[in-house]
């Protein structure tokens, strides 16, 4: 079965890069035509861009495309899909869960990261920051509550927050969204990319963690603190 989430990131690259297709290919030999651009994942995987002439400055183009298909494919191989991950502690969970929200705001060259879920006011995890995040978290969580009719399991929506910020949200194991503000442009193939990469370990660690019951009313309820 073809993953959605591959066929729009292979969409995204295309558009990038004003390429006129992108492929994966599996086997065979390196495309040789100047129109084709490739970079190959450390999975064996070969990503192909397809231009309707050579693209005048190739060297732009590769290493454009390289960082794009790393972002994707990268930490793939560090563990093997024959084996399941061990269980992680629920008392570790919460903190790897904001050590993993911080690196996947950095490589999506987001404002920040955030999950929370859809049936209550609590933030599960977010992305450290010196700055004071929660007016931004709070205006990313009512806008994609108000979407909630646009969005699907294994599936990335882009919204408009505001004028200002731009969310990229993608719901997962029922009612929890993880999501990437934005408060600049954004460079879709790469934020995906990097969503798409953090997505096994952030859900791992948001199932670990002990339930809550949040307190009636109230905006943003953080979890607690955890010790470093």
């Amino acid at each position: 079965m073809t993953d959605p989430g591959l066929l729009r990131f292979l969409e995204l690259v295309a558009r990038e890069l004003s390429a006129s297709d992108a492929r994966v290919e599996l086997g065979g030999r390196d495309p040789e035509d100047p129109r084709f651009v490739f970079r190959t994942a450390p999975t064996g995987a070969r990503v192909v861009v397809v231009f309707d002439a050579p693209p005048p400055d190739r060297a732009a183009v590769e290493q454009r495309l390289e960082t794009m298909v790393d972002t994707l494919y990268g930490g793939m191989t560090e563990q093997s899909p024959s084996s399941s991950p061990p269980r992680t502690p629920p008392d570790v969970a919460g903190r790897r869960l904001d050590d993993e929200l911080g690196r996947l705001s950095d490589r999506a060259g987001a404002a920040g990261a955030l999950v929370f879920d859809l049936a209550s006011p609590i933030i599960w995890g977010s992305s450290r920051s010196p700055a004071d995040r929660d007016e931004l978290y709070q205006s990313v969580i009512d806008c994609v509550r108000e979407a909630h009719s646009e969005l699907r399991q294994q599936h990335t929506a882009r919204l408009r927050v505001n004028e200002s910020t731009e969310c990229l949200a993608r719901p997962f194991a029922g009612l929890y969204v993880v999501a990437l503000a934005f408060n600049g442009d954004i460079s879709e193939p790469v934020a995906l990319g990097a969503m798409m990469h953090a997505m096994p370990a952030i859900e791992r660690f948001v199932l670990a963690l002990p339930p809550v019951d949040p307190p009636p009313g109230g905006k943003i309820v953080r979890m607690p603190a955890r010790l470093r």
